[in-house]
């Protein structure tokens, strides 16, 4: 009789198990306390972040991990195009700059929203569209 339910539990637990993703370190935000401290403040530490970042992938990936949630996020974003785009839009074709527009518009719909948790998720979403291009239109640099 009390067979079926422990089976029951362990089939459930099995598949929360199974279907959990596996969490990293490595994907969390690497801005520590002392960073924090020296920068004097979060924000200022992760826009430092950002930008001592030498490749488009790489101030994305800061971005992505430590983004504030809020439209302080617009000005890190800011950082990251500025990286991004110069390693596919000035030889984009017209087709490309176009579909960079229309990625960037759907990106604004989020900000239309009402919070500045949506200004944020906006920002990020346009930072990912300019690494994502430069991922598939641009040069190594």
């Amino acid at each position: 009789m009390h067979e079926m339910p422990r089976r029951a539990f362990a089939i459930a637990a099995l598949g929360l198990v199974a279907g959990a993703a596996p969490v990293r370190a490595a994907d969390q935000c690497a801005i520590s306390a002392a960073k924090i401290d020296a920068a004097g403040s979060y924000v200022a530490a992760v826009t430092a972040a950002v930008r001592t970042e030498f490749s488009c992938e790489g101030a994305y990936r800061v971005l992505e991990l430590c983004q504030l949630g809020s439209s302080g996020d617009n000005a890190l974003s800011d950082i990251v195009i500025a990286k991004c785009e110069p390693r596919f839009l000035p030889k984009a074709s017209p087709a490309i700059r176009a579909a960079y527009g229309k990625a960037r518009a759907k990106c604004s719909k989020i900000a239309a929203k009402d919070g500045t948790m949506y200004q944020g998720q906006a920002a990020v979403c346009v930072a990912r569209a300019g690494r994502d291009f430069a991922r598939k239109y641009g040069t190594k640099s």
